[in-house]
């Protein structure tokens, strides 16, 4: 019988699959469906099989395409379940001594029994699977237990790959010479091992009982092949708050093993993930570039309430005008109605009104909404005609709707298919609502006519409409005119003064800041302040304003289909309209269309066609503007297989499509080019590799903190001051004379800290201290503050560090010998001066300098822990602010991230939601891959951070 093996039966699109062999193909010509099911004897990956399907999808322009593998195993023999390999791995009719003597172990890697003899499979099948099995994976959560009742021991932990998990356990006597060998096991560990799986006769859970286990290499990761290689300047990582699970190292490692020259780090609306990748920076050869994706607000030129430039008196005549369409999609929908009127100070002057045949089916709902039918349309004019009439009808008055953008995107639509020029003055009512009204929250034609006590009318007709536009902006003019408003020119600059109205009513949209020299980190970094400090409404937000004055040293890009361009293109607005927007970014941004997808779902695109088609009208718009265009994944996740993680994030806050498919991971070069392939080859390469290279190329090596300085504040004399103390206490205690054993101690701590410059720490410590003293709460120290004498000596802490030993309080005797075998002077026993008589103070805890600071005083900051008084803690933060200044203190912020437990509970409840029973093992995979995540920021309760004097925050 001859088999059909898939690379052999579709040559070019199936090659990666080799060595399997169909069953069954089915093909439904109806629905393009394509189903095939087949055996192998070796194992892929699920993204190894996705990456097929979509070959498959795209070669044949099939809906769907399903390949199912079912994997043939190797037939355990009598001998302890040792296979019979296939394909010429082992002969089963060879010699039995020949057979027997299996692949040569390497000692030092086995740690059970011999070398596995079968080939590892992912785990989601071994548990399918009969008989012995071979898996391989990472250890995690590995336990040892004690059972005294039969004087053995438990060895238990999971194993995964990226199918599922598993629990392997063993049970060993004491005497069991393999027990000591199988401690080795450790987390995250990569092992093989062979055995067979039951379920638990303790807990049910699927439970492998190991026969032979030894140490696995790491799987081999994902290759980036191309021979020019690209950057990627949109990564999102575990600082997206519960939106993104990337590793900023295991990214960074990953570009640099691919050879990509650069990497931008793009969190939502902050820099906390530029520590972890500044540590990892300086080592790599692949450079790290530092941005982010903010949460802009246009208060510039987007909810502009005159599109255009007017000088005409608000007393003159103007046009106002409503249309009907037959959906939302200015790029698909069409004109229905289009209804008008000439005003003058709110007075009708002219009316115009016309349907509209949009050659098309009007859909019910539009019906049910507007009440036109097909039949009062039929016989109507078209597009051009309809649009030609109403310019007319309008002259060259300014005209007025409410939400004019999209009733002028649907003009601008009919005037580009029709090849008219159409570029009116035009005016929003809905905008002048949000700033003449604020005490409204909700801003619709019908309310805002309410509001201001107009008569009822029919809405979603389009001379209706137009007439209550009309009348609006006669309640509206007198308002403009007792603010100083006298022509429609001067609107936009009265109505913007009121920015808590625009950053309440707009609504935030994307976009990408990257960091090009150390001038740039800090306006970037003023940027992020200003947006939690001033302007934070729900999210951190960014003002357009703010961008252009902070503008040097940094790189701007319109970001995702959130960026402003990506949705006015989408609502509608036309090439003019969309080359203004496009001038202010330094790049224009495209993704892959799997990012984009949802806009079918929502009805703003019918198909991928429509989506590519989105990305090749930015990219004729970087052509005419001569702007980069560069294409960037959007990553949020290292690989495909992570996927599922991001599933649970997002069903954690309660996303209706937290389950919908957005393979949003790290893309190699090739896949980028494969996936930007409709751009055309020369565009393509310059898109993903050419313009991404040049960008990172702008972008300076930064060093986030400059080395070899503390950045302490200042206060005056604090070198003085400290030494004063520190020797006055010394002498205080110990004589004019003191021993040299003191002198020396505290000769050496002080000099060193002084060198150093670290006087400022003490003497802070030491006035918070007093402070909290004088008002009469005691401070406790904590920590090795206590092995430091000049902390001692200064008052910050009651610990005396020297070795034990007695002193004299009246005549400053001391006796260090005796304290010799103490730890602690305390414990020694009481004994009076031998020279005045007085009761000898027992001193002392034996603590070297070394635990505090190291020698010679370079090896770390000190760090002097205090505990006040929870009745004095806010006490003591006025009186840091009355130190330092109240513009240089300020509260120290956290990060709470999601803990074992928590994501633990997140992983739970995400199966159960699903009705999908999930082994222990398998959440507690899922709970480990999310763990880290970022998933709230506050303040901390009791941290204050100071910044010097002569800098800012």
């Amino acid at each position: 019988m001859n088999m059909l093996y898939l690379d052999k039966a579709f040559p070019g699109i199936l090659d990666s699959l080799r060595d399997v062999e169909a069953t069954s193909i089915a093909f439904d010509r109806e629905l393009l469906r394509l189903h095939i099911e087949a055996e192998s004897r070796e194992y892929y990956s699920d993204s190894e099989i996705n990456r097929a399907e979509e070959a498959l999808k795209k070669a044949y322009c099939l809906d769907e395409a399903r390949i199912r593998i079912s994997y043939i195993l190797p037939a355990p023999s009598e001998n302890q379940g040792e296979a019979k390999p296939k394909n010429g791995e082992k002969d089963p009719d060879a010699p039995k001594k020949e057979r027997d003597k299996g692949p040569k172990p390497d000692d030092d890697k086995i740690i059970l029994g011999k070398a596995c003899s079968f080939v590892p499979m992912p785990i989601k099948d071994a548990l399918r699977a009969e008989g012995d099995v071979c898996i391989r994976g990472k250890v995690f959560a590995c336990e040892s237990r004690e059972i005294p009742k039969n004087e053995a021991e438990l060895m238990a932990f999971f194993i995964g790959d990226s199918s599922g998990a598993l629990a392997v356990s063993k049970y060993f006597s004491k005497e069991d010479a393999n027990l000591g060998t199988y401690k080795k096991v450790k987390d995250d560990m990569y092992l093989k091992i062979q055995g067979s799986i039951k379920p638990s006769k303790y807990n049910g859970e699927m439970t492998m009982n190991p026969k032979s286990i030894e140490i696995s290499e790491r799987p081999p990761v994902r290759e980036d092949k191309a021979e020019r290689k690209r950057s990627e300047l949109h990564l999102h990582t575990r600082f997206s708050t519960m939106d993104a699970l990337t590793d900023v190292g295991a990214a960074i490692k990953r570009a640099e093993a691919w050879g990509h020259p650069a990497i931008a780090i793009t969190d939502h609306g902050s820099a906390q993930g530029f520590p972890d990748a500044w540590k990892v920076a300086p080592g790599a050869k692949t450079k790290v570039i530092y941005g982010m994706e903010g949460y802009l607000i246009n208060d510039v030129d987007e909810r502009l309430a005159v599109h255009g430039k007017s000088s005409l008196p608000l007393d003159s005549e103007f046009v106002a005008f409503d249309v009907e369409t037959t959906g939302l999609r200015p790029n698909k929908d069409r004109l229905t109605e289009i209804g008008a009127v000439i005003f003058k100070d709110g007075e009708m002057k002219e009316t115009f009104g016309t349907f509209v045949n949009p050659e098309m089916p009007i859909p019910d709902k539009i019906v049910e909404l507007t009440g036109i039918h097909d039949s009062d349309v039929m016989s109507a004019p078209n597009e051009a005609e309809a649009l030609r009439a109403f310019m007319e009808f309008c002259g060259d008055r300014p005209v007025f709707a409410h939400n004019a953008d999209f009733d002028i995107g649907f003009l601008h639509a009919a005037a580009e298919g029709n090849g008219i020029d159409f570029a009116p003055v035009y005016c929003d009512s809905l905008v002048m609502a949000q700033a003449l009204l604020p005490e409204l929250k909700r801003y619709k034609l019908d309310i805002v006519s309410s509001f201001l006590g107009l008569p009822d009318f029919n809405h979603h007709r389009a001379y209706d409409d137009a007439t209550v536009v009309a009348r609006i902006m006669g309640k509206f003019f007198p308002m403009l005119r007792e603010k100083g408003v006298n022509t429609l020119g001067e609107i936009d600059s009265v109505l913007s003064e009121s920015r808590e109205g625009i950053i309440k009513n707009q609504r935030p949209k994307h976009i990408i800041i990257l960091v090009k020299n150390p001038v740039g980190k800090k306006n970037l970094y003023e940027l992020i302040s200003e947006s939690y400090l001033k302007t934070f409404h729900r999210n951190p937000l960014v003002l357009k304003s703010s961008i252009i004055k902070r503008r040097e040293g940094l790189i701007i890009g319109s970001a995702c289909e959130s960026g402003e361009l990506f949705r006015s293109m989408v609502r509608g607005a036309g090439d003019e309209e969309l080359c203004r927007i496009a001038e202010f970014y330094d790049y224009l941004e495209i993704q892959p269309i799997c990012n984009n997808r949802f806009l079918i779902a929502e009805g703003k695109a019918e198909s991928d066609d429509d989506l590519r088609e989105f990305n090749l009208r930015i990219a004729r718009i970087a052509e005419k503007l001569g702007k980069p265009l560069v294409a960037t994944g959007d990553v949020h996740f290292l690989d495909p297989e992570d996927e599922i993680l991001r599933h649970i994030l997002l069903a954690g806050k309660k996303f209706a499509d937290a389950d919908k498919e957005l393979p949003i991971y790290f893309k190699t070069t090739d896949e980028m080019l494969e996936e930007f392939a409709y751009l055309g080859p020369e565009l393509c390469e310059k898109a993903v590799i050419d313009n991404p290279n040049d960008i990172a190329m702008q972008c300076e090596d930064i060093e986030l903190l400059p080395k070899g300085r503390l950045f302490a504040p200042v206060i005056e004399n604090s070198d003085t001051e400290l030494r004063d103390l520190v020797y006055g206490k010394m002498h205080e205690l110990y004589g004019e004379n003191p021993p040299a054993i003191v002198q020396e101690r505290v000769d050496t701590e002080l000099n060193t800290i002084l060198d150093h410059h670290y006087d400022v720490i003490y003497m802070s410590a030491q006035k918070l201290v007093q402070n909290s003293i004088e008002h009469g709460y005691l401070v406790g120290s904590r920590g090795s503050v206590g092995s430091s004498i000049v902390a001692f000596m200064s008052g910050i802490t009651e610990v005396n560090s020297l070795p034990a030993h007695y002193r004299c309080p009246k005549c400053k005797y001391t006796d260090f010998e005796s304290g010799k075998g103490f730890g602690c002077g305390a414990d020694m026993a009481d004994k009076v001066c031998p020279v005045c008589g007085e009761m000898l103070a027992k001193d002392g805890f034996d603590i070297p300098f070394e635990t505090f600071l190291g020698f010679p005083g370079s090896a770390k900051t000190p760090d002097i822990d205090l505990n006040f008084s929870g009745e004095y803690q806010g006490k003591a933060h006025k009186y840091t602010e009355e130190l330092f200044g109240s513009d240089h203190v300020f509260r120290a912020g956290t990060i709470g991230a999601l803990a074992d437990k928590t994501a633990y509970g997140y992983v739970k409840k995400y199966f159960e939601e699903r009705n999908v029973t999930a082994s222990e093992a398998e959440i507690m995979r899922l709970a480990l891959g999310c763990v880290g995540v970022k998933r709230t920021t506050g303040q901390h309760p009791g941290g204050l951070v100071v910044i010097p004097q002569d800098m800012d925050v």
